[in-house]
């Protein structure tokens, strides 16, 4: 039974062109990852996130800051796709994208499909070509 495939962003949703790739990734039955899912459905996360120290960093850990975004995520509905895997569109912070691909496995229990479109040269952060990194597949390798 196809269903909508739930696809959650911070900064900017996909533009055309990759919405048609991580379509062709993970929808219908040619999908490079068999989903089963027929549509994807953008939701954006409230980008409310804890604020720095006067040194600009934080105090909390990364877990604790995992527990304060969760109410990011389900205020744009992640408890509808808890047992089922999702889509996370990495913003160009790879700290909070790692905090909060730990949220949704949290969540939803399991680890996003990530579309990954950042990437790190040399010292700096570029944008380049996406790809589509099924997470859950990864953490499965590592037990």
């Amino acid at each position: 039974m196809s269903h909508s495939l739930s696809c959650y962003f911070l900064d900017q949703a996909l533009d055309d062109a990759e919405r048609e790739f991580v379509a062709q990734a993970l929808l219908g039955p040619w999908a490079k990852f068999r989903t089963g899912a027929s549509s994807l459905k953008e939701k954006r996360v409230p980008l409310v996130l804890p604020a720095p120290g006067t040194g600009g960093g934080y105090q909390d850990s990364p877990e604790l800051r995992a527990e304060q975004v969760r109410r990011n995520l389900r205020h744009a509905g992640i408890r509808e796709d808890a047992g089922r895997q999702v889509v996370w569109i990495m913003p160009a912070d790879s700290e909070w994208d790692a905090i909060f691909q730990f949220a949704i496995r949290e969540e939803t229990g399991f680890g996003p499909y990530v579309v990954q479109r950042w990437y790190r040269d040399q010292d700096r952060i570029v944008r380049g070509k996406i790809r589509v990194v099924d997470t859950q597949m990864l953490l499965r390798g590592l037990e």
